[in-house]
């Protein structure tokens, strides 16, 4: 059971890191990049608890920090997509979720963390934020990631139902 759970967890981790980076990152699009990623951590945490967000999120942030081209410091970005798929995975009774809410969820983690990678890197001290450019960066990942949320969600809830319907959530 827990080795169909882990390679469906991994290769929806690594589509999402190829799609992001070589098609998302090249549309031009205003504002910040979609991010893919941030959208399967929740879907994974969505359907399979805090436990199992925290860990998808912990290593869809490292390979994200490691894949070409990496910039930044190693490790910011597993810290909060790890933060980002336990409280995304536990915050709301299974039984409680609406498409609103599973919506408005996806939404506010990717600007969430836009916001939170912003702030670390302030923290650690590095001089690669731009502050003035910080609120739209924010405002366009919440944005992509409503839009990204009706696609991606379901599609996951679907992988996992027929790979692993005894762990679904």
């Amino acid at each position: 059971m827990w080795m169909r759970q882990s390679t469906l967890c991994a290769s929806i981790i690594v589509l999402a890191v190829m799609v992001q980076l070589t098609l998302l990152s090249r549309l031009g699009l205003p504002g910040a990049t979609p991010d893919l990623v941030v959208v399967s951590v929740v879907a994974l945490a969505l359907a399979y608890g805090p436990v199992a967000g925290a860990v998808v999120g912990f290593v869809a942030g490292l390979v994200l920090g490691f894949t070409p081209p990496a910039g930044g410091l190693i490790g910011i970005q597993a810290l909060i997509f790890l933060v980002i798929g336990f409280l995304t995975g536990g915050v709301i009774d299974p039984r409680d979720r609406t498409v609103p809410i599973l919506v408005g969820m996806v939404g506010l983690s990717a600007g969430g963390a836009a916001l939170a990678y912003a702030l670390l890197l302030a923290a650690f001290g590095t001089d690669q934020v731009i502050w003035d450019e910080v609120p739209k960066l924010v405002l366009t990942s919440s944005l992509y990631g409503l839009i990204l949320a009706p696609i991606v969600v379901p599609a996951v809830a679907w992988l996992v139902r027929k790979i692993t319907p005894e762990t679904a959530l």
